[in-house]
């Protein structure tokens, strides 16, 4: 079958209105692996639409391989791929190795005990939100308590809160005019071409891994970054490079994607009086409301594979050197997976959603703690959820891999 006229899967600007979930539901259904050329000069790309093929591809990480890349389709030359790598580029067993250094901070026990902090940091900021008849929410509250959280467990201090948020959006964002970066343009790329996302923000992160790193080997306390600084890998502790690259991963994926899904909560919600109500009247739906939030929001599009060995994945040819991009816009959305995919219920059960990856090695380090930020907010909004409403354009991020909310003004009614 010809494909109809479709949203190109990695044009920006497609995205810009919202997730073309009817590209998605065409691919599902008549071409559930396809191949696209790439918009710019690099080569093309085979998308994965189906939850099924999905977790599939993350549990064979020996055929489909995450060390050429995964939140780029950038064909990077070898000492790129080496200087810009964290343990999300990485397979087994080195991705392991990595991540047991930091893992036990993020497992169900650890952050179950970190409840009553999550709960301590999120009330100041709501409270400071609605002092206000009107608010900007992703401003207010859902770019903060994910920022705030994230530093506490890291052992970033608090100073450095703000200067995050600003490194992260540049690095992510850059394909969004309202974060374009003058000192990007300045720069020569060839000084840029190591760099996590080839942006100079980076070396603002490394900057600050190197200074708080040195302290925690003078004076280890426990958090996340003395793991990294005192950790030991295969015999060897980190490398510099590879301790600047493990905090800017964790910066990154910490913050950026439990931020957006708050703010694609909110909206859903207030979207959908009759759900909305739902979870206000009965708080013993929140866990399921933060399941579904999840879904609706799927705050990353797609994660990028490389195929190693020549095989075959729903019937198509797949040749060595291939990249495969893994869609969650879709998979999130698959009829086969999901009843009424396209309905937003706070008490949907089962809910196989794979915003967090699907098993597999690769699933999310920070899944749990986002579930708790999410179940916090949402149980602390409830209360006054009932007398908000939409107040202005809400503006959605100009990126093809980060589905993502710029402002959501809101009002108190």
């Amino acid at each position: 079958m010809d494909r109809p006229p479709l949203a190109h899967p990695t044009d920006p600007s497609a995205w810009e209105t919202g997730v073309p979930h009817e590209t998605f539901s065409w691919l599902r259904a008549h071409e559930p692996v396809s191949y696209w050329e790439d918009l710019g000069e690099r080569r093309g790309y085979w998308l994965v639409a189906r939850h099924d093929d999905l977790k599939a591809v993350s549990h064979d990480t020996a055929t489909f391989s995450s060390r050429w890349g995964v939140v780029s389709l950038d064909d990077l030359e070898p000492d790129q791929l080496d200087a810009r790598r964290t343990m999300l580029e990485e397979d087994p067993p080195r991705h392991t190795a990595l991540r047991t250094l930091v893992d036990e901070a993020f497992l169900p026990r650890a952050v179950r005990a970190y409840a009553a902090a999550v709960e301590a940091l999120t009330e100041p900021v709501l409270e400071a939100a609605f002092v206000r008849d009107r608010f900007d929410f992703v401003e207010a509250v859902a770019k903060e308590v994910p920022i705030r959280v994230l530093c506490r467990l890291l052992g970033v201090p608090e100073r450095h809160t703000d200067d995050l948020l600003d490194w992260g959006n540049r690095m992510l964002s850059s394909s969004d005019p309202d974060y374009a970066d003058p000192e990007l343009a300045a720069r020569d790329p060839s000084d840029l071409r190591l760099l996590p996302f080839g942006h100079p923000a980076a070396l603002r992160i490394f900057a600050l891994a190197d200074a708080l790193v040195d302290e925690r080997r003078a004076r280890p306390t426990g958090d996340v970054i003395s793991r990294i600084a005192t950790g030991v890998v295969e015999g060897e502790p980190l490398s510099p490079q590879e301790v600047r690259t493990m905090l800017v991963l964790l910066v990154i994926a910490g913050n950026e994607t439990t931020r957006h899904t708050l703010s694609h909560g909110l909206l859903a919600l207030l979207h959908h009086p009759d759900e909305l109500a739902r979870l206000v009247d009965d708080p013993s739906v929140t866990d399921r409301a933060t399941e579904e939030v999840i879904r609706w929001a799927t705050p990353i599009n797609w994660h990028r594979r490389q195929v190693t060995a020549d095989t075959e994945l729903r019937g198509r040819r797949l040749r060595a050197g291939d990249k495969l991009l893994l869609s969650f816009a879709s998979a999130n959305r698959d009829e086969a997976a999901f009843g009424d995919p396209s309905a937003f219920r706070v008490d949907r059960h089962p809910n196989p959603q794979v915003a967090f990856g699907r098993g597999g090695p690769h699933f999310c380090l920070g899944a749990h703690l986002a579930r708790l930020e999410i179940a916090v907010v949402l149980r602390m909004l409830a209360p006054r959820l009932g007398h908000l409403r939409i107040d202005g354009h809400v503006q959605r991020l100009r990126s093809d891999h980060i589905n993502g909310i710029k402002r959501l003004p809101v009002a108190m009614v």
